[in-house]
C-alpha cells in the first residue's frame, strides 16, 4: 500500500467527480466464470470493494457475497475503487442508479475510502445526514468483510447496517428482509431484529445483544467465482482450505476475532477443483488459508494438483511449517520469489510474538528456497513490539545480512508498525504513537544503510497511527471519518479521539466481547 494512501484519500477534502463515460469491456473479456450464476435479478445492488480491480476481484470474500446475491435473485454488479470507480463492471451502470450499496471491507484502512468513494460518487457519506435528509430518497448503505469481525461500530458513522462475520447465511436472510418493501424506518427494524446484522441507528440506543456470525465451511462456498489474467494473483483459482487458526500470535486478530479454525474436507476441495476445471481454463489454483502447513491433507492435494496438471500457490509460508514439498509446488508455479514473516531480528522478541523459531531455521528455509530456483525473498517485520529494545531493532538488520550472505537471494525486508487490535492477546498493549515510532524508524533505516542486496521497505507512520484510530474507533470517532471524506480533517484529530476504555464499553453494549480495558497511551 502506498505510503500516503490515507493523506489522499482521508485527510484532503473531496476532489473526486462522477466517472465520464469509460467502460469495463477489456476487463469483463478477460473474466470467466467457474459457476454460472442467474443473470438478472429484482433488486438493483452495487457491491463495492475499496482497493484496485486487480486486488478486489482476488479477494474471495467479495465472490462469495456476490454469488450469494446473485443466487437469491439480486441484480447485483461489481464497482471498484480503480481506474473506472463510479461505473459497474457488469454493465458499465453508473452508481447513481442503485438504490443499495453494499461494501465489502477487509482493512481499517478501507474505511476512510469508503467514505471518500461515496462522497466522490454523489452519495452522502455520513449516515446521520441521510437519515435527515428532506429528499428520502438515499440509497440504503450496508458493509461487511474481515473489519466486522474485529470492530463494526467503526464502520457506524457510515453505513444503514453492517453484517457481522460469516456473510453468507446473513445475507440470505437480509435479501429476504430487504424484499419485503417496507418504509425505511419499519425495514431497518426488521434489520435490527437479525442477531448478526448490526443497525447504529437502532442498537446505539440502548443495550442489544449481537453476535458475530460463524459458519460450517463445509457447507458454504469454496471456490472464486471468476479467473482473470488482470488480478494480482494472475491467472489463478481461489480455493479455501481453512478459516481461523490454531496459533496464539499475540498481535494477530484470526486466532481470537475469526475463532474457531475450521478446515474443508480434502474430497470437498478436490471437487470444487474439478467443477471449476469443466468449467473455465486456469493453470494455478491458489490456496486461501491462514497457514498452508497445518492443513493435514496438504501433500494430498499438492499431489492431485500436480496430477491435473495445475500449479499451486501460497499467499505466505510459516518458517516452522514449511516442507520442501510446499516450497517446491512454489517455485514449479513459476514464483522466483519466497515470502516468510519473522516478524523480529532477535530470537527471544520473536517467541514472545507466539513465532517459536530461531534465526537458523530462517536461514534454513531460505537456502531450501535458493537451492530449489527462488531468486529473491521478502522478509516481514514489525517494530514498536511489546518489550522491545533499540538493540532488538538492530536485529533485523544483521538477521537479513546473514540471509543474503548465506542464500545469495536478493533480500528486501518490509517493516511495518505494531498496531494492538481489538480481540487480539496484545489488544491492551501500548500504541507507540507517532514521535516513538519515528524514532524507532531511523534507527532501523541507518543500520540498513551500506547492505549490498538487501532493500529495507517501510510502512508510513502517519499510516500506522490512522489504522490504530480506526481499529478502535467507537461511534463518534467513525462519524469523523464520515465527515472527513467531504470535508477533508486532520489525521490527528482523529488520533486524539482514540479511547479504548469507551470502545470497549460499546463492545460490551452490543454483546461483543472485545475483552480490553485501556492500557497505556500512544
Amino acid at each position: 500500500m502506498p505510503r500516503d494512501r490515507h493523506d489522499a484519500m482521508f485527510i484532503k477534502g473531496n476532489n473526486c467527480k462522477i466517472t465520464n463515460w469509460a467502460s469495463w469491456f477489456e476487463y469483463r473479456e478477460l473474466e470467466r466464470q467457474t459457476i454460472k450464476l442467474p443473470a438478472g435479478g429484482d433488486m438493483p445492488c452495487a457491491i463495492f470493494f475499496p482497493a484496485d480491480y486487480s486486488v478486489g476481484m482476488a479477494n474471495l470474500g467479495l465472490h462469495y457475497i456476490y454469488r450469494t446475491l446473485r443466487e437469491t435473485g439480486v441484480a447485483v454488479e461489481r464497482f471498484f475503487a480503480a481506474p473506472i470507480p463510479y461505473r459497474s463492471v457488469e454493465r458499465d451502470t453508473l452508481l447513481e442508479r442503485f438504490p443499495l450499496i453494499l461494501a465489502s471491507v477487509s482493512y481499517e484502512a478501507d474505511i476512510p475510502l469508503f467514505a471518500r468513494w461515496l462522497g466522490g460518487g454523489g452519495v452522502e457519506p455520513v449516515r446521520e445526514h441521510r437519515e435527515t435528509s428532506s429528499s428520502g430518497n438515499a440509497p440504503l448503505i450496508g458493509a461487511g468483510g474481515a473489519v466486522t469481525y474485529i470492530n463494526p461500530i467503526s464502520l457506524s458513522g457510515i453505513c444503514d447496517f453492517i453484517v457481522l462475520g460469516d456473510g453468507v447465511e446473513t445475507t440470505r436472510g437480509l435479501v429476504e428482509i430487504l424484499r419485503q418493501g417496507l418504509p425505511r424506518e419499519k425495514m431497518l427494524a426488521a434489520l435490527a431484529d437479525h442477531p448478526s446484522i448490526y443497525v447504529p441507528s437502532i442498537h446505539e440506543r440502548g443495550r442489544h445483544l449481537l453476535e458475530i456470525a460463524k459458519t460450517d465451511i463445509t457447507r458454504d462456498y469454496g471456490r472464486g467465482v471468476w479467473i482473470t489474467e488482470r488480478t494480482v494473483f494472475g491467472d489463478t483459482l481461489l480455493l479455501e482450505l481453512q478459516r481461523g487458526c490454531v496459533r496464539g500470535c499475540g498481535f494477530c486478530t484470526l486466532p481470537s476475532c475469526f475463532a474457531p479454525a475450521r478446515s474443508r474436507g480434502l474430497e470437498l476441495v478436490k471437487r470444487d477443483i474439478e467443477e471449476a476445471s469443466g468449467a473455465a481454463d486456469f493453470s494455478r489454483i491458489g490456496l486461501v488459508t491462514p497457514e498452508a502447513g497445518d492443513y493435514k491433507a496438504l501433500d494430498e492435494l499438492i499431489e492431485f494438483a500436480s496430477s491435473i496438471g495445475k500449479q499451486v500457490s501460497f499467499a505466505s509460508l510459516r518458517v516452522d511449517g514449511i516442507t520442501e514439498r510446499m516450497m517446491k509446488a512454489v517455485i514449479d508455479g513459476g514464483r522466483h520469489s519466497v515470502t516468510i514473516a519473522p516478524e523480529a531480528g532477535d530470537e527471544n522478541l520473536r517467541s514472545k510474538t507466539g513465532k517459536r523459531f530461531t534465526n537458523k531455521r530462517v536461514v534454513d528455509v531460505l537456502k531450501m528456497a535458493s537451492d530449489l530456483g527462488a531468486k529473491s525473498a521478502k522478509m516481514y517485520f514489525m517494530f514498536g513490539l511489546p518489550g522491545e529494545t533499540d538493540e532488538h531493532l538492530l536485529e533485523i538488520s544483521k538477521l537479513c545480512a546473514t540471509a543474503r550472505d548465506e542464500t545469495g537471494l536478493k533480500i528486501t525486508a518490509a517493516a511495518s508498525p505494531f498496531v494492538p487490535k481489538p480481540g487480539t492477546a496484545w489488544r491492551e498493549e501500548v500504541f507507540e504513537g507517532e514521535k516513538n515510532l519515528k524514532r524507532k524508524h531511523a534507527i532501523i533505516s541507518r543500520s540498513f544503510g551500506g547492505l549490498s542486496g538487501v532493500k529495507l521497505q517501510t510502512a508510513g507512520i502517519r499510516e500506522a497511527c490512522i489504522e490504530y484510530a480506526v481499529s478502535w474507533a467507537g461511534a463518534s470517532a467513525s462519524r469523523l471519518i464520515a465527515e472527513a471524506a467531504l470535508s477533508g480533517a486532520s489525521y490527528k484529530r482523529l488520533v486524539n479521539m482514540t479511547d479504548r476504555s469507551k470502545t470497549c464499553f460499546e463492545f460490551e453494549r452490543l454483546g461483543l466481547n472485545a475483552g480490553t480495558t485501556r492500557k497505556g497511551a500512544p
